[in-house]
């Protein structure tokens, strides 16, 4: 694992980015934690660290190109792939944290009732509608219509002149069907990786690790995406100082902001459809390179709440495009070692260790590829008691940074990346299930708020609300911050039994 460069991997690093002239940060991550107590009868005591962002531009954007939706678009039937849970859980694989566009969302159907979850996002110029099934999943798919409004059939076609908001389906025929399943089929294999063996994968680290065995079955299925590079990257620089929640309404924005509009408009085809609704529907693409390398999109974004983001998107997204074929570059990144895959991505600004792996594990088929964080941290050293030169370090640095990457590597193989997303899965919900095995506990009550997951916990005769703010990556230069990183439950719970003594933390 690679944690920081050398002189000489910055300049091979440079080259291997077109001689494109940046400046090289590293990043490390830490979670803080708040504890909020109060008695039943008194007013609540706040105790918070704060991080200070830079001020926002005051500068007004400059005006650019508005996107309209194509004005005919057809759809698919439904298509169904077989996969038992064990090879693919839908929920848990779409919502820990690899990617953050896909929506989730549940309809009233004509009966009362209320349909299965729907997932929706737009992929690859067309936006996919997925639900679950008993024995997999099943997908349709609306996309531009590729024919010319003349050659549309009249029955489909509008009055007028159809403006951008005027959305016509059109029909396919069985042949043009078919081609079109199959093109779906292969893109949906290809973004699930449906072709590695998750169970094998799954028995030979039971085999090998305890832990891993105690946790599998209640995380089966937990795959790694195959996402767009550019898509990859781009989020992940939104997630510094950050959370799930936030970076996926920042991953909104940038598309609702730059992307390419596509609507889906109202149609009858399936009554029990809940995919389909009354009223028309637009959903955005990621934004391409191009378009956000463009003049006024640092200010756009900073108005948008990006903060210091937003110098890194407009920036990295400029280095890219200014390179000769830059996007095919970022994808020809697949084909490099990870050495050389992660040392190029380190070039771009905003980019630092964790961010660079993030995207080698989830984009750039580095399947070994270990993102250290806190909670991997934490994994390391409470489930595996990682030792560093015989000690227990309260700190990350650089050579620890790489020594837990290793760790894990020599433990899970070839696909430890993908065993890690596992044990990463676990750990999201151990602070609430730890929370919940105290018996003072009456209640457990799982909040979001603003920047910050709460944990609003209801123990005997008081109250405790534990605030665990996120903070992906403080980015610093040149080198990484050793940052003190303690158990935040250990803090809480400590903050709760002195809390019976002094009322306060």
């Amino acid at each position: 694992m690679m944690a920081a460069l050398t002189r000489t991997t910055r300049k091979r690093a440079l080259s291997l980015a077109k001689d494109t002239s940046a400046t090289s940060v590293a990043t490390i991550k830490t979670k803080t934690v708040t504890v909020t107590t109060a008695t039943a009868a008194t007013k609540t005591t706040k105790t918070t660290a704060t991080v200070k962002s830079p001020t926002s531009s005051a500068a007004v954007p400059k005006p650019r190109k508005e996107l309209h939706p194509p004005p005919y678009v057809h759809s698919t039937p439904w298509v169904s792939i077989k996969v038992p849970r064990s090879e693919l859980d839908l929920t848990t694989t779409l919502k820990c944290g690899q990617s953050f566009r896909w929506q989730r969302e549940h309809q009233e159907l004509p009966s009362g009732e209320i349909s299965a979850p729907t997932w929706s996002c737009v992929l690859d110029r067309r936006v996919w509608f997925i639900q679950e099934t008993d024995d997999g999943f099943r997908f349709r798919t609306v996309r531009p219509s590729s024919l010319s409004p003349s050659s549309i059939p009249t029955s489909t076609t509008p009055k007028s002149s159809p403006a951008p908001a005027a959305v016509t389906w059109r029909a396919t025929g069985k042949g043009e069907e078919e081609e079109l399943e199959k093109v779906d089929r292969a893109f949906m294999r290809d973004y699930f990786q449906l072709d590695v063996p998750l169970t094998e994968l799954y028995t030979k680290w039971s085999a090998t690790d305890k832990n891993f065995k105690a946790k599998a079955p209640f995380f089966p299925g937990v795959r790694m995406l195959r996402q767009d590079p550019v898509e990859n990257l781009f989020c992940f620089i939104c997630s510094s100082n950050n959370n799930i929640s936030r970076i996926t309404q920042m991953a909104a924005k940038m598309c609702s902001e730059y992307g390419s509009p596509l609507t889906v408009p109202p149609a009858v085809i399936d009554p029990l459809d809940s995919t389909i609704s009354t009223t028309s529907r637009t959903f955005y693409e990621f934004p391409t390179i191009a378009a956000l390398a463009q003049d006024g999109v640092e200010e756009t974004l900073r108005n948008l709440g990006f903060g210091y983001r937003a110098k890194y998107i407009a920036t990295t997204a400029r280095m890219i495009q200014e390179m000769e074929d830059g996007q095919a570059w970022l994808h020809g990144l697949r084909k490099l070692s990870y050495e050389d895959a992660h040392a190029g991505l380190l070039t771009l600004q905003g980019v630092g260790p964790k961010v660079a792996d993030c995207v080698c594990l989830m984009s750039l088929d580095k399947h070994e590829t270990i993102p250290v964080d806190t909670h991997v941290w934490q994994i390391a050293v409470r489930d595996y008691r990682f030792r560093f030169e015989g000690k227990t370090p309260k700190t990350i640095s650089p050579a620890i940074y790489k020594a837990v990457g290793r760790h894990f590597v020599d433990l899970f193989g070839g696909y430890a990346g993908w065993a890690h997303s596992v044990l990463f899965a676990a750990d999201l919900r151990t602070i609430e299930g730890r929370v919940k095995e105290d018996p003072d506990v009456v209640k457990v009550e799982v909040l979001e708020e603003d920047e910050r997951v709460v944990l609003k916990v209801e123990v005997k005769e008081e109250l405790l609300v534990v605030k665990q703010e996120v903070e992906e990556e403080t980015v610093v230069a040149e080198r990484i911050e050793d940052i003190n990183l303690e158990d935040p439950l250990d803090n809480v719970l400590k903050g709760r039994r002195v809390s019976k003594r002094r009322k306060a933390v």
